[in-house]
């Protein structure tokens, strides 16, 4: 997205011969990654097909490119080969109006940062540069970093034999019940697995299910204009309870689910709130999707605004049943769960207090309350935790490295530091770099709303602009997962 977007800046600006721009990535193709590099059918957008175009000026632009329905869920597999045909449709175009792009494969462990220049290391021999873009996308989980190597564990689903080397019987423990957690169980059920399956979570259950088609919802209350009223023009910081008020009356009669209520749901009641999801998703009563799926745009926004105070008490204390609801999965996928669910192979355990090897090799799961413990065993355990929020402990030598020199900074909310609105790094000192630029889910706590194409194709449009209004004489830079 950003390559696709500086080219459309440079062509617009009438600049095709202002920069050199180099494409580096460790693997084979682009437009895959962690997110699409599946090739299980069953691996669904989470958004539907009227909603991923790449062009903001074009709404149906994949929907086009699909020749399908803008309700369609789509494979995520189908959405990689649409990235790649974006991009290369896009290199074409640069080469012929004098972009000069050079692509290269290799995977870059380092970044040597100066007054003038910066120098990654690689295996290939690099030029100097004079601005850097990482756009490093989803990284492994950071969480249970103790059973790596662990013969029965899996760290990433993704990664290495990773889910095809758990025997068709064993019973596994999945940690996580989001939507990776789902990715799992999916997988497990499309190689044949028949063992027991236990997700496994400290606090929230299985995602909420979509509608099947996504109506349109014009936004009364969550508007930019409403939040710079607030903020008095963005002088002053948001309360959480001036934001949960506008969320209030934005959900105001659309049959939204009372908070309260999907806080106090224990363990037993997981399946049997999916079954109820599914009906409700089947029969239209999911109309408050549409309001917050609407709120997109606005939600890193939002984040801005909040105080510090506000930002935490959030991640600690609702994140976890806001994440239920404003990820929910696709109605088709939620069947799917549903139907292993009916075989009585699976389970999902809230309370998670702690997990141990065995001695047999499988892994003792604690889990209830303080008063009430239990523990279920495990043969096999697969991290569905989702992306790595801690860049210090992220699989990248060149993230830590960065980190290391004070080129880049960990946020307090997670992720990396950088400008909301430029993706300039911030260095330890809050100095933002005219060099070093990041984009992409690790700046979640800066946007906060970083796993979205809603989210990441907006920032890589403004660093799109940024840069080219930095560009006065040629320049080389680099856009792409140097990792």
């Amino acid at each position: 997205m950003t390559t696709i977007h500086l080219i459309n800046e440079l062509l617009r600006r009438g600049m095709p011969e202002a920069v050199e721009l180099h494409l580096i990535e460790r693997d084979t193709r682009l437009g895959a990654g962690v997110a699409y590099g599946t090739t299980l059918p069953e691996h669904l957008l989470n958004m539907q097909a009227g909603t991923m175009s790449l062009v903001p000026e074009r709404p149906d632009h994949f929907v086009d490119w699909l020749g399908g329905c803008r309700s369609a869920y789509v494979s995520r597999s189908d959405y990689s080969h649409y990235l790649s045909h974006c991009l290369e449709d896009k290199l074409v175009e640069a080469a012929r109006a004098g972009v000069e792009v050079v692509r290269t494969r290799t995977e870059v462990a380092d970044c040597e940062v100066d007054e003038t220049h910066l120098e990654l290391v690689a295996d290939t021999t690099l030029p100097r540069f004079d601005r850097v873009v990482l756009c490093l996308g989803d990284l492994t989980s950071t969480s249970y970093q103790g059973f790596r190597g662990h013969p029965s564990y899996v760290h990433s689903p993704w990664r290495a034999a990773g889910l095809s080397s758990i025997p068709t019987g064993a019973r596994v423990g999945v940690l996580g019940t989001s939507l990776t957690a789902i990715d799992v169980l999916l997988s497990l059920r499309a190689q044949g697995h028949q063992g027991e399956i236990v997700c496994l979570a400290r606090q929230r259950g299985l995602p909420a299910v979509q509608p099947e088609v996504l109506q349109p919802h014009r936004l009364r209350h969550l508007t930019h204009d409403a939040v710079r009223a607030m903020t008095h023009d963005h002088r002053r910081k948001l309360s959480l309870r001036e934001v949960a008020g506008l969320f209030a009356r934005e959900l105001d009669g659309l049959g939204a689910v009372d908070l309260a209520t999907a806080h106090a749901h224990g363990a037993t009641d997981a399946l049997e709130l999916l079954a109820e999801d599914v009906h409700r998703a089947r029969t239209g009563q999911v109309r408050w999707y549409s309001a917050l799926d609407a709120t997109s745009e606005l939600t890193p926004t939002l984040w801005r605004h909040l105080d510090d105070e506000a930002k935490a008490e959030f991640l600690d204390k609702h994140m976890s049943v806001w994440s239920r609801f404003r990820h929910p999965m696709p109605l088709v996928n939620a069947q799917r769960v549903a139907a292993i669910a009916e075989t009585g192979r699976l389970a999902v355990l809230t309370g998670l207090r702690a997990i141990h090897a065995t001695t047999s090799g499988g892994f003792d799961v604690q889990h209830g309350s303080a008063s009430a413990p239990s523990v279920r065993t495990v043969d096999h355990l697969v991290n569905a935790t989702g992306t790595g929020a801690n860049p210090w402990l992220v699989d990248s030598p060149l993230l830590r490295s960065l980190l290391r020199r004070n080129h880049l900074s960990a946020h307090p909310f997670g992720g990396v530091d950088v400008d909301f609105d430029t993706m300039a790094a911030r260095g330890p000192d809050g100095t933002c770099s005219n060099r070093l630029f990041f984009i992409g889910p690790l700046t979640r706590g800066v946007h906060f709303y970083t796993n979205s194409i809603e989210t990441n194709l907006a920032n890589s449009v403004r660093l799109s602009a940024h840069l080219a209004d930095r560009i006065a004489e040629p320049a080389q830079l680099v856009a792409g997962g140097a990792r």
